[in-house]
C-alpha cells in the first residue's frame, strides 16, 4: 500500500514493488538559487515594510515556497494576484 503522492513500482527482473514518491518539487533549484531567491524575499518584504505595509501569512508561506523552489517566479506572481484578485495592483492595502 502507498500514500497518496507516491506509485508502486517494480524493477525488471524482481517481485518486490517500491514506493516512489511523485510529488516532489517540481522545480529543483541550486543552493545559490535559493540563497539568491531568500535575498529577493527579504529585500522586497523590507520594502513593504518601509512603504507602511506588512506581508499576510499566506504571501509569506507563497514566498517560501518560491525559495525552496517548490514554485517559479511566474507561478509565484499568479498565485499571489489569485489571492488578492480584488485589490488594484498599483495601490496595496494598509494593515493597521
Amino acid at each position: 500500500m502507498t500514500s497518496n503522492n507516491q506509485e508502486p513500482t517494480q524493477h525488471q527482473g524482481s517481485n518486490e514493488i517500491e514506493a516512489v514518491d511523485t510529488k516532489g518539487p517540481e522545480h529543483q533549484i541550486s543552493e545559490a538559487e535559493q540563497s539568491e531567491r531568500k535575498k529577493a524575499v527579504e529585500f522586497a518584504t523590507a520594502s513593504i515594510g518601509l512603504s507602511g505595509f506588512e506581508s499576510s501569512e499566506e504571501m509569506k508561506h507563497l514566498g517560501q515556497r518560491y525559495i525552496t523552489g517548490e514554485i517559479d517566479l511566474d507561478e509565484f506572481v499568479i498565485l499571489s494576484q489569485k489571492m488578492f484578485p480584488e485589490s488594484d495592483d498599483s495601490q496595496p492595502s494598509r494593515t493597521q
